[in-house]
């Protein structure tokens, strides 16, 4: 089984190193996959790493949090002509708020004029009620674009709870009500960073989006984005999103979207009695406005030869023409008794599939 653990990393750069844009600085790196980011090296971490685990600590939310911010970054600034830094300006000391006094993640008040939290004396209208007290913004993130070596503009992603607690009641924030927060959130962070940092111009563009966490435990969806700005020179302009993630298959997802859950089912279908013992498929899908933009699918077999292996995955191959949306990107790994033996990718806009294994 040390074959497979090894792989499993091996196995992932080769997949999703198939293809990926070239820059002109000899310090960026390739992109993982054809139309994503390269990263400019030597990479510099932050001290902002420790602060980001402290404060949300499920990797998967900080994960699709980063992921998403980046895809949508890519309206404003090209994979062909930037590569990314992370938090190049926004250190930890200058998110801080480790007891909410200071920091740009603390509370404003006379010690802290840049703090982005409400003042725990000011009353905040959350559409469902008034409160006190309350913390709306969790983290910032922040992915700097660099254009050989010239800074080409900033992406901030804020991380938002869904719901107050005061006086032992929570309080759900309505859309109206966030969107009210964001709209001047945004405009003095933004103000702050171009006061505060001298490479940050006012011709260096900046876009700013919000994740809404889903405070729900019973729901499918962790968070996702629901608002976003851009800001450039001394225009800005703030768009309404709704992200979100399912679990597949589902009641919720095949409401959200029946068309692409319609084709799950005859993919999964397809692969059911390829082998005398089921074949299973479950996945988790990303949406937009009730869309979905990404399909992540696992397949579990359970083969008991390498033959019987491969039939499944050639079947999952091939099969994945099943899918017509072309607007979606596809990714499928292939488990035979937990353990990874393939994975493949159909990027947006594609029907050709890339596939690596372990064989």
């Amino acid at each position: 089984m040390l074959k497979y653990k090894a792989w499993k990393i091996v196995g992932l750069a080769a997949l999703f190193g198939l293809s990926g844009c070239q820059m002109n600085s000899q310090y960026d790196a390739s992109a993982l996959n054809s139309g994503e980011y390269e990263a400019a090296l030597p990479f510099r971490e932050s001290d902002t790493r420790v602060k980001h685990v402290s404060l949300i600590s499920d990797m998967d939310i900080r994960m699709e949090m980063e992921n998403g911010l980046m895809d949508l970054s890519k309206q404003y600034f090209s994979p062909n002509d930037v590569a990314f830094r992370s938090h190049t300006f926004l250190d930890y000391d200058e998110l801080d708020a480790t007891d909410g006094s200071r920091g740009l993640l603390g509370t404003l008040r006379d010690g802290n004029p840049n703090g982005l939290n409400p003042n725990s004396n000011e009353e905040f209208d959350t559409g469902n009620g008034v409160v006190k007290g309350g913390v709306i913004l969790v983290d910032i993130y922040e992915l700097d674009w660099y254009n050989n070596d010239k800074l080409a503009g900033v992406s901030l992603g804020l991380v938002v709870n869904d719901k107050i607690t005061y006086n032992n009641q929570e309080y759900e924030i309505t859309q109206e009500k966030m969107e009210n927060y964001l709209n001047v959130t945004f405009s003095k962070l933004v103000t702050y960073m171009r006061e505060r940092f001298n490479e940050v111009t006012v011709n260096v563009p900046i876009f700013v989006a919000a994740y809404e966490l889903n405070s729900d435990p019973l729901a499918a969806s962790k968070g996702g984005y629901v608002y976003d700005g851009y800001f450039d020179g001394t225009n800005s302009s703030f768009h309404t999103l709704d992200q979100n993630s399912m679990i597949v298959p589902s009641t919720e997802f095949s409401e959200a979207d029946p068309e692409m859950a319609a084709n799950f089912q005859e993919y999964k279908n397809a692969l059911l009695d390829v082998l005398p013992d089921a074949t299973f498929v479950t996945g988790e899908a990303k949406l937009n406005r009730g869309v979905t933009q990404q399909l992540d699918l696992v397949v579990s077999a359970h083969g008991k030869t390498l033959a019987e292996i491969m039939a499944v995955t050639q079947e999952a191959k091939q099969n994945l023409n099943l899918f017509t949306d072309t607007n979606c990107a596809y990714n499928v790994t292939v488990e035979n008794d937990d353990e990874v033996y393939a994975l493949m990718r159909r990027s947006k806009d594609s029907t050709n599939v890339y596939i690596t294994t372990a064989i």
